[in-house]
């Protein structure tokens, strides 16, 4: 399993985030990153209190 970085991270979650607004599946494709992955990411961002979408 891969790690990423934390700017990697949030450089992804932005994606996510006014004024792109893009889907989980979309970014995922892109980014070649899974879907799952990405969840959990914007999942603990939000209990992090960050606003990932």
């Amino acid at each position: 399993m891969p790690r990423y970085l934390i700017e990697r991270k949030a450089s992804v979650l932005k994606k996510l985030l006014p004024p792109d607004n893009r889907s989980i599946p979309e970014v995922a494709r892109e980014e070649g990153i899974s879907e799952a992955t990405l969840w959990n990411w914007r999942h603990e961002a939000k209990e992090k209190g960050g606003c990932a979408g």
